[in-house]
């Protein structure tokens, strides 16, 4: 008997619209294990100031104590695992420190220019910053103008803004660290 095909309504893509595909949220992972490491080089005392859950100040302190290869890497696993249920924009902002003003500047810079010019510019980015990745700056870019185009009020797309520059802010502590 042959299948009858599925036909699709534009309200199964909406319910669908805002998820991650399990590769993107990998991705969101490895990035988390990643700002994880960041924190880890930060003095115990930064880190004990760390507005956080206390579970993950002592997984950030414990790693400092870790010399196995492979219990290090489970255990930044483990640090990535924590960051999921933190506020990304505070964490961030304990880190910038260690980029500079001039490296912020520069990153609103790039996300300014990735709204205002698209695609060349996410190649550009991600030629430059090698753990980009360009089908995630492409959906934030989409948010970001769905939101222009519905003329969403300024408080909503301040914040699609805020996770691409959150984004790109990952992905330059990561790419400089892979460096």
């Amino acid at each position: 008997m042959a299948r009858r095909p599925t036909r699709f309504t534009e309200e199964d893509f909406e319910i669908l619209e805002g998820r991650a595909s399990k590769t993107e949220q990998k991705k969101a992972v490895q990035r988390m294990a990643a700002l994880g490491e960041q924190l880890a080089t930060l003095n115990p005392k930064q880190i004990q100031k760390l507005p956080v859950d206390e579970r993950l100040i002592d997984a950030l302190l414990e790693v400092q104590n870790i010399t196995s290869h492979e219990a290090r890497r489970r255990q930044f696993q483990r640090v990535g695992k924590l960051l999921r249920n933190e506020d990304e924009t505070v964490i961030l902002s304990y880190l910038t420190p260690q980029q500079g003003a001039k490296k912020t500047a520069q990153l609103q810079r790039w996300v300014d220019r990735i709204i205002a010019q698209g695609d060349p510019v996410i190649n550009e980015f991600a030629k430059i910053y090698n753990a980009a990745e360009r089908h995630t700056l492409r959906q934030h870019l989409l948010r970001i103008q769905r939101d222009i185009s519905k003329a969403l009020p300024e408080a909503e797309l301040a914040e699609s803004k805020l996770k691409l520059f959150n984004y790109v802010q990952q992905v330059a502590l990561i790419s400089d660290n892979a460096k």
